[in-house]
Protein backbone atom coordinates (compact mmCIF):
# COMPACT_ATOMS: atom_id res chain seq x y z
CA UNK A 1 0.00 0.00 0.00
CA UNK A 2 1.27 3.52 -0.82
CA UNK A 3 1.65 6.58 1.50
CA UNK A 4 1.12 10.38 0.55
CA UNK A 5 4.48 11.74 1.59
CA UNK A 6 3.06 15.62 0.89
CA UNK A 7 0.49 17.64 -0.73
CA UNK A 8 1.53 20.92 -2.13
CA UNK A 9 -1.01 23.32 -3.02
CA UNK A 10 0.96 26.08 -5.44
CA UNK A 11 0.09 29.75 -3.73
CA UNK A 12 -2.50 30.46 -6.89
CA UNK A 13 -4.48 27.17 -5.87
CA UNK A 14 -4.25 26.07 -9.68
CA UNK A 15 -2.49 22.60 -9.11
CA UNK A 16 -1.93 20.03 -6.12
CA UNK A 17 0.98 17.77 -6.19
CA UNK A 18 0.51 14.54 -3.92
CA UNK A 19 4.17 12.82 -3.43
CA UNK A 20 3.32 8.78 -2.73
CA UNK A 21 6.01 6.50 -1.69
CA UNK A 22 6.63 3.03 -1.45
CA UNK A 23 3.62 1.98 -4.34
CA UNK A 24 5.21 -1.53 -5.30
CA UNK A 25 3.38 -0.71 -8.80
CA UNK A 26 0.54 1.78 -10.31
CA UNK A 27 -2.45 2.95 -8.18
CA UNK A 28 -5.94 3.77 -8.59
CA UNK A 29 -5.99 7.45 -7.15
CA UNK A 30 -9.25 9.57 -6.14
CA UNK A 31 -9.75 13.35 -5.70
CA UNK A 32 -12.82 14.43 -4.39
CA UNK A 33 -14.49 17.78 -3.00
CA UNK A 34 -16.36 17.63 -0.33
CA UNK A 35 -18.06 20.98 -1.22
CA UNK A 36 -18.12 21.13 -4.74
CA UNK A 37 -18.97 17.52 -4.58
CA UNK A 38 -16.66 16.85 -7.80
CA UNK A 39 -14.86 13.51 -7.68
CA UNK A 40 -11.80 12.47 -10.13
CA UNK A 41 -9.89 9.39 -10.33
CA UNK A 42 -6.73 8.49 -12.37
CA UNK A 43 -3.86 5.67 -12.42
CA UNK A 44 -0.83 6.99 -11.06
CA UNK A 45 2.17 5.08 -13.06
CA UNK A 46 4.93 3.95 -10.66
CA UNK A 47 7.96 6.01 -11.23
CA UNK A 48 10.12 3.33 -10.19
CA UNK A 49 11.43 6.13 -8.01
CA UNK A 50 11.51 6.26 -4.31
CA UNK A 51 8.58 9.06 -4.97
CA UNK A 52 6.25 9.54 -7.29
CA UNK A 53 3.92 12.59 -7.97
CA UNK A 54 0.57 13.11 -8.88
CA UNK A 55 0.08 16.65 -10.28
CA UNK A 56 -3.54 17.66 -10.82
CA UNK A 57 -4.66 20.52 -12.14
CA UNK A 58 -8.10 22.73 -11.59
CA UNK A 59 -8.97 23.31 -14.88
CA UNK A 60 -8.98 19.34 -15.90
CA UNK A 61 -10.60 18.73 -12.45
CA UNK A 62 -12.94 21.26 -11.12
CA UNK A 63 -13.55 23.51 -14.62
CA UNK A 64 -12.12 26.62 -13.06
CA UNK A 65 -9.09 28.62 -12.63
CA UNK A 66 -8.66 27.17 -8.72
CA UNK A 67 -8.83 24.42 -6.37
CA UNK A 68 -11.30 25.47 -4.06
CA UNK A 69 -13.41 23.61 -0.53
CA UNK A 70 -12.16 20.76 1.13
CA UNK A 71 -10.50 18.05 -0.36
CA UNK A 72 -9.58 14.63 -0.30
CA UNK A 73 -7.14 12.86 -1.86
CA UNK A 74 -6.09 9.58 -1.74
CA UNK A 75 -5.03 5.85 -3.19
CA UNK A 76 -8.17 4.30 -3.64
CA UNK A 77 -8.73 1.74 -0.88
CA UNK A 78 -5.87 2.87 0.90
CA UNK A 79 -4.42 6.27 2.32
CA UNK A 80 -6.29 9.37 2.20
CA UNK A 81 -5.18 12.95 3.41
CA UNK A 82 -7.31 16.09 3.66
CA UNK A 83 -6.73 19.95 2.80
CA UNK A 84 -8.70 22.74 2.84
CA UNK A 85 -7.78 25.26 -0.60
CA UNK A 86 -8.84 28.76 0.50
CA UNK A 87 -7.94 30.74 -2.47
CA UNK A 88 -11.47 32.33 -3.27
CA UNK A 89 -11.90 32.41 0.64
CA UNK A 90 -8.93 34.02 1.49
CA UNK A 91 -9.80 36.85 -1.87
CA UNK A 92 -12.86 37.31 0.28
CA UNK A 93 -11.11 38.56 3.10
CA UNK A 94 -8.76 40.46 1.31
CA UNK A 95 -11.99 42.58 -0.05
CA UNK A 96 -13.14 42.75 3.12
CA UNK A 97 -10.67 43.74 5.04
CA UNK A 98 -9.88 46.47 1.90
CA UNK A 99 -13.32 47.62 2.17
CA UNK A 100 -13.13 48.57 5.79
CA UNK A 101 -10.28 50.33 5.40
CA UNK A 102 -11.48 52.37 2.47
CA UNK A 103 -14.98 52.94 4.34
CA UNK A 104 -16.28 56.34 4.40
CA UNK A 105 -19.34 55.63 5.92
CA UNK A 106 -20.55 57.77 8.51
CA UNK A 107 -21.90 55.27 11.19
CA UNK A 108 -20.62 51.86 12.28
CA UNK A 109 -21.13 49.77 9.30
CA UNK A 110 -17.26 50.44 8.64
CA UNK A 111 -16.42 47.87 11.28
CA UNK A 112 -19.02 44.90 10.03
CA UNK A 113 -16.87 44.31 7.02
CA UNK A 114 -13.89 43.80 9.66
CA UNK A 115 -15.91 41.55 11.74
CA UNK A 116 -17.23 39.73 8.86
CA UNK A 117 -13.43 39.52 8.00
CA UNK A 118 -12.54 37.95 10.99
CA UNK A 119 -15.46 35.86 11.29
CA UNK A 120 -14.49 34.06 8.17
CA UNK A 121 -11.08 33.26 8.60
CA UNK A 122 -12.33 31.94 12.44
CA UNK A 123 -14.21 29.52 10.47
CA UNK A 124 -11.59 28.75 7.88
CA UNK A 125 -8.70 28.30 10.71
CA UNK A 126 -11.64 25.81 12.07
CA UNK A 127 -12.43 23.91 9.02
CA UNK A 128 -9.02 23.41 8.66
CA UNK A 129 -8.41 21.73 12.06
CA UNK A 130 -11.60 19.74 11.24
CA UNK A 131 -9.54 18.40 8.24
CA UNK A 132 -7.33 16.55 9.93
CA UNK A 133 -9.44 13.54 10.51
CA UNK A 134 -11.74 11.42 8.37
CA UNK A 135 -14.32 11.57 10.89
CA UNK A 136 -14.70 15.21 10.74
CA UNK A 137 -14.45 16.05 7.07
CA UNK A 138 -18.51 17.11 7.12
CA UNK A 139 -17.81 19.14 9.72
CA UNK A 140 -14.90 20.97 7.58
CA UNK A 141 -17.06 20.95 3.99
CA UNK A 142 -20.01 22.83 6.23
CA UNK A 143 -17.58 25.20 7.92
CA UNK A 144 -16.24 26.01 4.38
CA UNK A 145 -19.56 26.60 2.96
CA UNK A 146 -20.64 29.20 6.13
CA UNK A 147 -17.38 31.07 5.37
CA UNK A 148 -18.31 31.15 1.51
CA UNK A 149 -21.96 32.08 2.79
CA UNK A 150 -20.39 35.41 4.53
CA UNK A 151 -18.46 36.16 1.64
CA UNK A 152 -21.33 36.71 -0.46
CA UNK A 153 -24.01 38.37 1.95
CA UNK A 154 -21.57 40.98 2.47
CA UNK A 155 -23.04 44.47 1.91
CA UNK A 156 -21.59 46.57 4.35
CA UNK A 157 -22.63 50.49 3.81
CA UNK A 158 -25.92 49.65 2.26
CA UNK A 159 -27.35 47.21 4.45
Amino acid sequence: MAAIDSIVLTKNCDTITVTFSDMGGNIDVRYYNSVTETEYTDTLVDSGEATTDWVIDAVTVEGQNSFNGVITLEEVGGTADYIVATCEIDCCISSLVDSAINCTCECDKCDEDLRIAEKVQLLIVSAKHSSYSQSNITDAAAKYKKAKDFCTATCACGC
